[in-house]
């Protein structure tokens, strides 16, 4: 089966010139767009996506998402700043010639039982799909560590409760991983779900990032079960192997190499082309 490859360049540079050369050099030909020239994208101006939109299509690069931190806050903070960030997510998206803007589930205060939030968390989330459909915009739901969904029961059972076209699921290796799942049986749960794989593998011994196929996000397998059964998705290099952050990793030009070509060399054994 044929891949597409796609990439949140703002970890190879703040600079987006930077950034369209080392995709191209790479065979990248669409981005998540994240950041660029210092600013996270939720801060970008009208006017400086009319410019740097064209500067990426001229090339041959599009976009496959808008990469906003929209749901990376507490359940316990206000929701309707959130529902304002999504509209602007919106119209971003819609700047990019995408349609697709990734969320999160919302952060668990520490220590507490995810299962006391449950509620509010399926309607926050049920909110945000609402406010999405209606701008005719598709939400794409990541799992990350200390958020509600960053377990694959939890994670499923948000992505159901929506039970919409227009909301799917988003697959990181690395953060089931960092959450002690197994990240194949995780997948076995997720995948009639998943329509954009996020490529970051873990070393579950010391919780450090490596490229893929070299951790135990068990790329292999997943990667295997996947294009033999005709999934179709975006593999998103997300590589975080210079540092590793909260709202955004780096990996840099020389590095974001030896993760796209480790993630191409894992393919090649897989089959897909």
């Amino acid at each position: 089966m044929p891949y597409r490859l796609s990439a949140f360049a703002d970890e190879i540079s703040t600079d987006i010139q930077v950034q369209m050369d080392h995709l191209l050099d790479n065979g990248v030909k669409f981005c998540a767009m994240r950041g660029a020239n210092g600013k996270n994208v939720m801060e970008f101006e009208d006017f400086q996506v009319a410019i740097m939109k064209p500067q990426f299509i001229n090339r041959g690069i599009r976009f496959s998402c808008i990469g906003s931190p929209i749901g990376k806050i507490k359940i316990t903070d206000p929701l309707e700043p959130e529902v304002e960030r999504l509209k602007k997510a919106i119209k971003l998206a819609k700047g990019f010639e995408t349609k697709v803007i990734r969320v999160f589930s919302f952060y668990i205060p520490a220590g507490e039982e995810p299962g006391k939030h449950r509620t509010e968390v399926l309607q926050r989330m049920k909110t945000l799909a609402d406010v999405a459909k209606a701008e005719g915009a598709n939400l794409l739901v990541e799992n990350e560590k200390g958020l509600y969904g960053d377990v694959a029961d939890r994670h499923l059972e948000v992505l159901e409760h929506i039970a919409a076209p227009h909301v799917r699921g988003c697959f990181d290796f690395s953060n089931f991983v960092q959450c002690d799942e197994d990240p194949l049986a995780a997948w076995g749960k997720l995948k009639k779900h998943i329509v954009d794989i996020h490529v970051k593998d873990c070393r579950r011994a010391d919780r450090k990032e490596c490229p893929a196929g070299q951790g135990d996000g068990k790329v292999r397998e997943i990667l295997k079960d996947a294009f033999s059964s005709g999934w179709a998705g975006y593999l998103t290099l997300e590589p975080h192997l210079s540092a590793s952050g909260q709202f955004q990793g780096f990996t840099g030009g020389a590095l974001f190499k030896t993760a796209v070509d480790a993630l191409k060399g894992v393919l090649a054994e897989v089959g897909a082309k």
